[in-house]
């Protein structure tokens, strides 16, 4: 999923210094975004996935991280980790 990814964060056209990153997590996946002290992640479910898609489910996975970092992203959370979002449906 590495190379499909950084093809889909890139065809997102997330705000300059913002960075998107994945981290597996079992069979799930958590999709990071940062600014500089900022960030907030999304757990895409191995559910989510076998249910819509791979492609298709990161790519609202991402949606979902763009419209946060549009608006402002949160501050990082003590211990450095962050926010963790909603997604949709859940």
């Amino acid at each position: 999923m590495d190379e499909a990814f950084a093809h889909q964060v890139e065809l997102a056209r997330f705000p300059t210094g913002v960075k998107v990153t994945l981290h597996p997590s079992g069979a799930d996946h958590i999709l990071r975004v940062e600014g500089d002290g900022t960030g907030a992640e999304l757990l895409l479910t191995a559910g989510a996935m076998k249910m819509y898609g791979e492609g298709p489910s990161t790519s609202l996975a991402l949606t979902v991280l763009k419209d946060a970092a549009l608006k402002g992203l949160p501050a990082q959370l003590p211990g450095g980790s962050f926010e963790r979002l909603i997604f949709p449906g859940d």
